[in-house]
């Protein structure tokens, strides 16, 4: 199968029912439609009673949903086509898993390049950890190496392993541990069939603000002393009222008994 074939995966249900009409059918007909470099693969959804086509869905409409095409369904109620618009969204899913799998049974290249990304977090005052993304790539061998002025950080590299995504793509990430100040001098090299070149990826201090990991552990320790010591002073305060209620109670009763 040559690169760049188009393909298609077609499915159907079928239901017969009887009534003192006689008997009907429905069926429901969904086409998936591989577009090589052009993202997802396009998924139609239609319904039939008898000839009449009373459904449709379309995964390229501006809001895709399912629609009526018959008069008599316009009396549906919004749930119905929530319901219906649910599954269709699943069929759709299910499609894309299967095309992505036909295209690995006959070994057609049709590659989807990774969406990359360098992020910042900060582990201390002088530590930080830069972690190289690689999101929605097709298929799943990626290459991801972290360099500090050029040369491989193989043994300081925490790399885990390519992860299916849900939606038929992988997911893969590295992360280093580098001196605050010196994240300039590290590069993520990413190399995919998908890609035209490798990618040469630096973080980028304007595009991504530092996430201080410390800091946000001292936030939820202050707020929770603060939560806690809350309650103890309403505990404190309802033992105080109670006494006090207790008291007077008990001098109402000694006088009670004095007169």
């Amino acid at each position: 199968m040559a690169p760049g074939t188009l393909l298609l995966l077609l499915s159907g249900t079928l239901a017969l029912t009887e009534t003192r009409a006689g008997s009907h059918s429905m069926r429901y007909l969904s086409t998936s439609v591989s577009r090589p470099g052009r993202g997802e693969p396009r998924y139609i959804e239609v319904g039939y009673v008898d000839d009449t086509q009373f459904v449709r869905f379309d995964s390229d409409a501006v809001s895709p949903r399912m629609e009526p095409r018959a008069p008599w369904m316009e009396r549906e109620g919004p749930e119905y086509w929530d319901e219906e618009t649910r599954r269709a969204v699943a069929n759709a899913q299910t499609d894309r898993v299967g095309l992505r799998n036909i295209r690995g049974y006959y070994n057609q290249s049709e590659a989807e390049s990774p969406k990359t990304q360098v992020t910042h977090h900060a582990v201390s005052d002088h530590e930080a950890t830069l972690r190289c993304w690689a999101l929605g790539f097709y298929p799943a061998e990626i290459t991801l190496t972290w360099q500090r002025d050029g040369e491989d950080q193989t043994q300081d590299t925490e790399l885990v392993e390519t992860r299916p995504a849900g939606d038929g793509t992988f997911q893969k990430w590295a992360t280093v541990v580098v001196h605050s100040g010196e994240e300039q001098r590290y590069t993520c090299h990413v190399q995919h069939e998908g890609l035209p070149e490798p990618l040469t990826l630096r973080w980028e201090p304007s595009s991504q603000p530092t996430i201080p990991i410390m800091g946000i552990a001292a936030g939820l320790a202050v707020l929770g002393a603060v939560v806690t010591g809350a309650v103890v002073a309403a505990v404190m305060w309802r033992r105080k009222s109670s006494v006090s209620d207790s008291a007077k109670g008990s001098d109402v009763s000694l006088r009670v008994c004095k007169a």
